[in-house]
């Protein structure tokens, strides 16, 4: 399976009052929700052409790479980190990633928690 997971809409989370996405082994947006989309001020095909760097989030390949081991292994993930919108404003967010297999892809659920107040 390649490609995103748009067509996946109505059973996925695009309901959420949270920011939503699913990165690919690579860290390419696989899925991205309506609400994450609005708030971070791109459209979803802006978004899914990019990977989570683009965000400035897990900008380093290693840690990444980690990170999606660590899942892969059952072990979810939390940390801190800062977000860049498109406008280029930036806020403290706390990511939960979580392993979301899809047949034999291999996802990360990430849900992105805006902690700024």
């Amino acid at each position: 399976m390649t490609g995103n997971l748009n067509h996946l809409n109505p059973v996925w989370d695009d309901n959420h009052s949270h920011c939503l996405f699913y990165l690919d082994t690579n860290g390419q947006f696989a899925y991205i929700n309506e609400y994450c989309c609005r708030n971070l001020g791109y459209s979803r095909e802006e978004l899914l052409a990019q990977t989570v760097d683009k965000l400035g989030v897990l900008t380093d390949c290693h840690i990444f790479m980690s990170m999606f081991k660590q899942c892969m292994r059952g072990k979810a993930s939390r940390f801190e980190t800062t977000v860049r919108r498109k406008d280029g404003a930036t806020f403290p967010a706390e990511i939960n990633i979580t392993h979301a297999p899809l047949g034999r892809r291999m996802l990360l659920r990430c849900d992105l928690h805006d902690i700024g107040g």
